[in-house]
């Protein structure tokens, strides 16, 4: 029984949705097929009317002839490649002590637990806390009543910093091993939606339970969690990694480590580059968070259908290149969400966005960035680090020193106006206006003052007095490389040594990570035998 992919199949808002896929499906492929599979569906809100534009799978009769089908359809088509394993044969090579993975975040925990299936029984450990205690500790310095705990925050702690973001599970690799992920995601409590939606939410109320559940399925496969555990050195013996110490004084004997710290390890890769392995700094991106009414964005984006029910909260993904100016683009755009502080050192403020399932807070906001490279800052190692923290000192001192954000309206930012006033905003610690010119650096106001203006030809509304600029965004991405060779993926300096993940340079969002955490723990598969 041939079975073809169709792309492209538009199918009206107001239409039955399950019978209008069918006869779509039908219209394209010329005949009744035995069976129609919706594998993605996204809003099209481009045009004056939206529509569902869908991905299906359809089963044709056998007398179809696939070939000559798929040449008459041409970009339109395609034979859906085959979902590969999560096991494989073990290598020859004898582990020497645990299988260790450091951090939780997306690629550690999806290594872990692919390691796991494979009976490598890994050890995982993480230097903040389980995420209910991460959860209660974020809402309490939210709300003032403790100070900032360095090792237990929005950055850190179970699920890493992808727990307290949008939660969104999707992107634009088209890896076959990126069902797996959101099959694993919807099996440990995420909606089935996922796995259908174009653009899949879920929510740091649910992804915070989702991690928990993801815990319990690696436990029961024989791995092992340890929280309050950090990664405070490593051991280097002939080029090849014999052991870590955790928290300052627990030493532990391992040849296979699976580091995934997150972009914000700062401390850890000062530890790193002191002991000699290969660290690269790598281009990333920072700028401001813009803030505006939720229902400003859907009446821009979906006219008439603004309130439609049947609709999600509205977003918009946009990039802005102008002759002689840096390119300017959204970044992590959060319908319905809220803005935060991001961060786990005191004495420095970054700003981020996160969303609760219901997205129902009435505001939108999204990260606007550019790309800074080592020109820009430095060609040390750490010199993206040290680029970002200048930035977040600043930002910390302009709020007061308090955590309070400096903010301000971006018609005031553009016309140079300096004119305190009261802003509304989701920012739980408050705000304060400051003239965020001479708070951003160059680069970045002059990709700012030329893309403005070009998204706001295309959201309308966009350049008015709601719209709230929050200052800094600076954690992004990672701005260092812990640099692995292509085939291994270990250490070009130090076998055993698996740099994964979004703090190794190597990701860029939930699922990217997640993908390069079962690419890294399949590598260790193929190399070593089962404990």
């Amino acid at each position: 029984m041939p079975t073809i992919r169709l792309y492209n199949l538009a199918i009206g808002l107001e239409h039955d949705f399950d019978r209008a896929l069918g006869r779509e499906a039908a219209r394209r492929v010329g005949c009744t097929p035995l069976a129609v599979r919706l594998v993605k569906r996204g809003v099209d809100a481009r045009g004056r009317t939206p529509f569902f534009n869908c991905t299906a799978d359809v089963d044709l009769p056998p007398t179809s002839y696939a070939p000559k089908l798929l040449q008459a359809l041409g970009s339109n088509a395609a034979i859906p490649e085959p979902t590969p394993p999560l096991t494989a044969e073990p290598g020859p090579a004898p582990l020497r002590g645990p299988v260790v993975v450091v951090g939780s975040g997306p690629a550690g925990g999806f290594a872990a637990w692919v390691l796991a299936l494979n009976g490598y029984r890994p050890l995982l450990i993480e230097r903040g806390k389980p995420a209910p205690e991460r959860l209660k500790q974020i809402g309490r310095w939210t709300s003032r009543m403790v100070e900032l705990d360095p090792e237990n925050n929005s950055l850190f702690g179970e699920g890493g910093a992808g727990s307290f973001s949008d939660g969104k599970l999707y992107t634009g690799n088209r890896d076959p091993f990126i069902p797996r992920i959101l099959d694993f995601f919807v099996a440990c409590g995420a909606p089935p939606e996922v796995m259908t939606d174009a653009a899949p939410h879920v929510g740091t109320d649910i992804l915070s339970r989702v991690v928990v559940r993801m815990r319990e399925k690696i436990i029961q496969l024989g791995g092992s969690f340890r929280f309050d555990a950090r990664l405070t050195d490593v051991r280097v013996q002939d080029g090849a990694i014999t052991g870590i110490t955790i928290n300052g004084r627990e030493t532990m004997e391992t040849g296979t480590v699976i580091l995934a710290p997150g972009h914000s390890a700062r401390d850890t890769y000062e530890m790193l580059l002191a002991r000699g392995i290969a660290i690269e700094p790598k281009p990333f991106q920072l700028g401001v968070r813009i803030e505006h009414p939720q229902d400003l964005i859907d009446r821009a984006q979906l006219g008439r259908f603004a309130r439609d029910k049947r609709l999600v909260p509205a977003s918009y993904d946009v990039a802005c290149r102008v002759a002689g100016a840096p390119e300017l683009f959204s970044f992590c755009m959060c319908p319905g969400g809220i803005t935060m502080a991001s961060i786990s050192e005191p004495g420095y403020l970054c700003t981020n966005g996160m969303s609760f399932s219901p997205q129902a807070s009435r505001f939108a906001n999204s990260a606007l960035v550019t790309t800074f490279n080592p020109q820009d800052f430095g060609a040390g190692p750490l010199d993206g680090v040290a680029f970002q923290r200048r930035l977040e000192a600043a930002a910390f001192a302009a709020g007061g020193g308090d955590y309070t954000c400096p903010a301000q309206p971006v018609t005031h930012y553009l016309r140079g106006l300096v004119s305190p006033r009261t802003m509304r905003s989701t920012y739980a610690r408050g705000r304060k206006y400051v003239p965020l010119a001479g708070l951003l650096p160059e680069k970045l106001n002059k990709a700012l003052f030329a893309g403005l203006p070009q998204i706001d030809r295309r959201i309308e509304g966009y350049l008015s007095d709601s719209g709230i600029l929050h200052a800094v965004e600076s954690r992004a991405s990672s701005p260092v490389r812990l640099v692995r060779d292509k085939e291994t993926r270990q250490s070009t300096n130090v076998a055993g040594l698996y740099p994964c993940g979004e703090g190794a340079g190597y990701a860029g969002g939930i699922m990217s990570a997640a993908l390069d955490g079962i690419k890294s723990a399949l590598a260790i598969v193929a190399r070593h035998a089962r404990p």
